[in-house]
Parts: C-alpha cells; sequence; structure tokens
C-alpha cells in the first residue's frame, strides 16, 4: 500500500509541476520558433521538474511511473508550446526504450550520467555490418527532434542477421560520432530542432545494440533486467501510439483557450460578432471534439496501461486498435483546430498570431507517419479479419 501511496504522489506531484510551465513555456515559443530549437532553459526547466524522470527505471534514479502520466505531461506541455512538448515526447520516450536494452548498455549511459538526452531516428535507414564483438555503422537519417540537447542518438539500419540474410537493428551511438546538418527549414514545429544526421562509420559494441523485432513484440533484453517495470515487456507500436499524438490533443486544448478568450474579450467591448449563433455552434462543436479526443485517449491509456500490469497477451488487434483511436484521436483534434480558426477573424493569417502557429504546429504533427488514418484504419480492419485475404472465393459456374 505504501508503494502505492508513493506511487499516486509523485504522479500528483510531476504533473502539476508540468502544469506550472505552461505559462512559462509560452512565454518562451515566440523565442523557440525563432532559434527552430527549444531553449536551454527550458531543457533545464524540465529536468529540475523531474519531467525526464518519468519513464526511468527507479533502478537508475527514475520515477518510473505508467506511460499514461508521460503522455499526459506531453499534452499539458502542447498548451503552452507544441515544439517545447514535442521534443519532451520524443526525449522522454527514449527513457523507455533505453530501459529495453541490455544491462550493460544502461549501466553505461545512465552510469555516466543519470540525466543524459538522446534523440532519435526510427525510421529505417543506414546499414550496419558484423565486426568483432559489435557493429560498424554507416548512413543518413532525418528528422532527429531534440537534437540540439542530445548526448546520444538512437537509430534504426539494415544489418546482417549473422545467417545469411538481413534484419532491422536498433542503436545507441554518441552524439560525438554523428554529423547533425542543420536542414531543419520547416513551417510548422519549427523549434524542434529536428536536424538530419549522418556517421561515415563508426563502431557500436552489442551490448548497445537490440533487434528492431524484439523491441517492437516487447521481448528485448530489459524486459528481463527490470521485471517489475511493465512497459519494458510492452510491444512498442502499443504504447507509441500515445507518444507524440498528445501533442496535437493539447494544441486543440490552446485553440479553444485562445478562441474563447478572444471572443470573450469582444462580447465585453460590445462586438458581437455576424452570425453569433453560427459561431456559437461552431465553438461548441469543437470543444466537443476536444473533449472526445481526451476522451479516447484518457480511456486508451488506462486500459492500456491495466493490460500491462496484469501481463495480458499483448496481440496484433489491439495494438491495431490503440493505434487506431490514436489516429482518430488526431483526426478530431485536428478538425477542431482548423473550424476554430474560421472564426477567428481573418488576423490570424498573420504569421505571429497564435491561432497561426497553433494550426501550423498541428498540420506538421499530423503528417507523422505514425498517424496516416489510411493506412492505419487499413491495418486494424486487416487486425479484425475484414480483409481480401480473408474473402471467399466463388466457384466458376461455366455458361450459367
Amino acid at each position: 500500500m505504501t508503494s502505492l501511496v508513493a506511487t499516486a504522489d509523485a504522479r500528483t506531484a510531476v504533473l502539476e509541476r508540468a502544469r506550472a510551465l505552461i505559462p512559462v513555456l509560452a512565454a518562451r515559443s515566440g523565442e523557440t520558433e525563432s532559434r527552430r530549437r527549444v531553449p536551454d532553459e527550458t531543457i533545464a526547466d524540465f529536468h529540475n521538474a523531474g519531467l525526464f524522470r518519468v519513464l526511468q527505471p527507479a533502478r537508475f534514479g527514475g520515477l518510473e511511473l505508467d506511460f499514461d502520466v508521460f503522455a499526459t505531461i506531453t499534452k499539458e506541455l502542447a498548451r503552452g508550446c507544441a515544439s517545447s512538448a514535442w521534443v519532451y515526447a520524443v526525449v522522454e520516450e527514449l527513457f523507455w526504450v533505453l530501459a529495453t536494452f541490455p544491462e550493460a548498455a544502461q549501466q553505461e549511459i545512465w552510469g555516466e550520467n543519470p540525466s543524459a538526452l538522446a534523440c532519435a531516428a526510427v525510421v529505417p535507414s543506414g546499414t550496419a555490418m558484423k565486426e568483432g564483438d559489435g557493429y560498424r555503422l554507416s548512413g543518413d537519417w532525418h528528422f532527429l527532434s531534440g537534437s540540439d540537447h542530445a548526448s546520444w542518438v538512437f537509430l534504426t539500419a539494415a544489418c546482417d542477421d549473422g545467417g545469411g540474410g538481413r534484419e532491422l537493428r536498433n542503436f545507441f551511438v554518441r552524439s560525438s560520432e554523428v554529423q547533425f546538418i542543420d536542414d531543419w527549414h520547416v513551417f510548422g514545429l519549427v523549434g524542434t530542432g529536428s536536424k538530419s544526421a549522418k556517421i561515415d562509420s563508426a563502431f557500436v559494441p552489442a551490448h548497445r545494440s537490440v533487434r528492431y523485432e524484439d523491441i517492437l513484440k516487447g521481448t528485448a533484453p530489459g524486459s528481463r533486467v527490470h521485471p517489475n517495470y511493465s512497459i519494458c515487456r510492452a510491444p512498442r507500436r502499443y504504447l507509441t501510439a500515445f507518444s507524440i499524438s498528445p501533442v496535437i490533443v493539447g494544441l486543440a486544448h490552446r485553440a479553444l483557450d485562445v478562441t474563447t478568450g478572444m471572443l470573450q474579450s469582444r462580447l465585453r467591448a460590445g462586438s458581437i460578432p455576424d452570425e453569433f449563433e453560427v459561431v456559437q455552434q461552431k465553438v461548441a462543436e469543437s470543444a466537443a471534439e476536444v473533449r472526445t479526443a481526451d476522451l479516447i485517449l484518457d480511456a486508451y491509456l488506462r486500459r492500456s496501461v491495466e493490460a500491462l500490469e496484469a501481463s495480458e497477451v499483448i496481440g496484433e488487434a489491439d495494438t491495431a486498435q490503440n493505434r487506431l483511436m490514436a489516429s482518430y484521436m488526431i483526426r478530431l483534434a485536428k478538425q477542431a483546430i482548423e473550424r476554430l480558426c474560421s472564426i477567428s477573424g481573418s488576423r490570424w493569417i498573420f504569421n505571429s498570431h497564435p491561432m497561426q502557429v497553433i494550426l501550423r504546429d498541428a498540420l506538421a504533427g499530423a503528417t507523422h507517419r505514425s498517424y496516416n488514418w489510411e493506412i492505419i484504419a487499413r491495418e486494424y480492419s486487416q487486425s479484425i479479419g475484414v480483409s481480401r485475404a480473408g474473402a471467399a472465393v466463388e466457384t466458376p459456374r461455366g455458361n450459367e
């Protein structure tokens, strides 16, 4: 009982500290966008508030909390600055990923610096070759959010499987061995510093590499290093459906706050918008979509955490359902943001207007390959048996 109380207290405290940072992030959002990176002060604030300890195992000084705490923090931070929330989500998720690696990798990285941060490129790129007790890694990778603050880099590459075939593997590499390319000139999530990276030839010891398939299945070595920390045995995609997607939900909350605030100011000044009843209906519809997105996030996160704690078998259909609902959640949040822009008045087209920043960030975030509605909808339908492969083959009837 004591541990449960302590965990509940830790959850409450870290969430309160995250919410206290919302106005701080909002005040820095202009600087974050103009510099195309999250300010060092913001990263320091995340450290001081314990936000980078949420998914870190207790054995290495972390809070070892559930994934729903992490996702809720991400959503709340996005109400202040989407780029800062996005970087937090990507960097903090890697604490979970590192916890799935062999103990030697965790000892090396967290032993040197328990507060070490990492950035990642999860799309397979580059190549790795077996060399002695490790791998020789080379290649190019893109979209490494938070690269300005990382001392380690998580990369995915195709590799010789030792049996004449090829397999995908994940690697942790020191950032000093990586050349970062400042090509992040974009229209949304500008402050994430999601640069490209290049490695000509770097040796990675075997303990800093894990088969991609093992992480996907939740069978990576870390599940035995931390047997009581349930997320270490979670199939990766089962939870990542709700890692960066809360940023879009947080943005929708921010859009609703900004729009209702502007409308209230106009009404207090005696300026009633044209077609006021239509405006009211659009605000209400948007609010309903934002609230529904919240409910999806909360319900599916709670169910996922409970399933992992109960050591339930997580099947492909469970993962597909989480991914479907996360994609639909983003769809609702984005629709709400676009509708709220339409009733915010023509000034939202100015680059500095908060509604334009919100829309640009939401559109950029929603393009992430993990939330492509058409692909995910097809995967979900296939997971429940609705596919061409299951269709009956009609027997030819000749010339009837």
